[in-house]
């Protein structure tokens, strides 16, 4: 068995979406004046690697803490579909894999290669409408992808985001280092925090091979 780490590290400079916060950590206790030392986080919900609620884009879904920890250990399918900028991720991309219900499929575009660029935020490729609506049919458990979001850049009505969301189907952006899977088929774990109506967690994500 191996293990291996999809998540991106949070830094104080990674690049947020456009209008989000960049993390800070504040010393909070000291080893001199307390004896321990600890920090307090400020930090959008939907920062670096994270899972996507339903409640995120809609109302009245389940938050991340009603998520079932079922869902969060489940069998992926890694599909290779190397994007440009603003690319879409189409049917026919999608249509030849072996893709079952409750599986999750996770998106491997080649775009994290650029999360230092200052594009990567904005001209990100995603998912095009039949290709989110295909998934949505497959009923998948999962889907996720090694950009910032599931849709493309520029798209400001998050097309795929409600598409998957309002079929109870989690989003998780911003995965790394999926070209180290050797297989396309493992395990993926997602560990989010239990916000309480929190519409997405921050998450260490990784792979069973």
């Amino acid at each position: 068995m191996r293990v291996l780490d999809l998540t991106m590290r949070i830094t104080p400079s990674i690049r947020v979406f456009p209008g989000a916060p960049q993390p800070s950590f504040i010393p909070w206790s000291m080893f001199d004046s307390h004896g321990y030392s600890s920090e307090v986080m400020f930090m959008s919900t939907h920062t670096g690697t994270h899972v996507d609620a339903p409640s995120h884009f809609v109302q009245g879904r389940a938050s991340i803490d009603k998520i079932p920890v079922s869902r969060l250990v489940c069998s992926s399918v890694r599909i290779k579909v190397k994007k440009r900028a603003k690319q879409l991720i189409e049917l026919q991309d999608l249509v030849d894999e072996q893709i079952s219900e409750g599986d999750a499929v996770v998106l491997a575009t080649g775009w994290e290669e650029r999360a230092d660029k200052t594009n990567y935020m904005t001209e990100n490729p995603g998912l095009s409408v039949q290709a989110a609506n295909y998934l949505a049919r497959k009923k998948v458990n999962a889907v996720g992808i090694d950009g910032p979001s599931i849709d493309v850049g520029g798209d400001e009505s998050f097309t795929a985001h409600k598409i998957l969301l309002s079929c109870n189907i989690l989003v998780v952006e911003n995965l790394c280092s999926l070209r180290k899977i050797a297989t396309n088929r493992f395990t993926l774990v997602l560990s989010p925090l239990k916000l309480q109506g929190a519409t997405g967690s921050p998450a260490r994500v990784f792979a069973i091979v």
